[in-house]
């Protein structure tokens, strides 16, 4: 099953469509901070004009989303799927659907934010969600282990793979 995310995540990140990167998390709350630690990673690539440290508000960057004119908008996320801590996910997101993945510290939904870039959008956009699961949202904690080794993870996949 993790072999079979991983290829998942490598076949979307080779897919040629032009992407960004939306990376969200609460940096104080723990494991929550997954997405922004990714993202911080990222931005020190050659990708990093694609990546958006959203942290806890991605509502706040709809209209840099859509001024990307992107065709795939990738998010990288903490996730509550009831799986074992570092669990990574890979879920299409739509718009009209619900996703049914708890994310936990955003204020407005992220399928709301996905209608609401779509709605906007002149052309079709295809979005994601990169998650991993969350041991511990505690204020004040650092990432596990289990939730870093699998940002780490993810990181070289990126790095390895051709961004487009």
């Amino acid at each position: 099953m993790i072999k079979e995310t991983l290829n998942r995540i490598r076949e979307l990140i080779n897919n040629p469509s032009k992407k960004i990167f939306v990376c969200v998390g609460n940096e104080l709350r723990g494991d929550d901070g997954v997405g922004v630690y990714i993202g911080r990673r990222l931005m020190k690539t050659s990708i990093k004009d694609n990546v958006i440290l959203a942290y806890n508000t991605p509502e706040n960057y709809i209209q840099e989303i859509l001024e990307k004119d992107v065709e795939t908008v990738i998010f990288f996320d903490a996730v509550d799927v009831k799986a074992s801590a570092g669990t990574i996910i890979l879920q299409e997101i739509f718009p009209d659907r619900p996703s049914y993945i708890s994310i936990s510290t955003h204020s407005i939904p992220i399928e709301t934010i996905v209608s609401i870039i779509q709605s906007l959008a002149v052309k079709r956009i295809k979005f994601y969600i990169i998650g991993v699961q969350a041991k511990n949202f505690d204020f004040g904690s650092k990432i596990s282990k289990e939730v870093l080794y699998a940002a780490k993870a993810l990181i070289e996949i990126i790095e390895k793979n051709k961004i487009k």
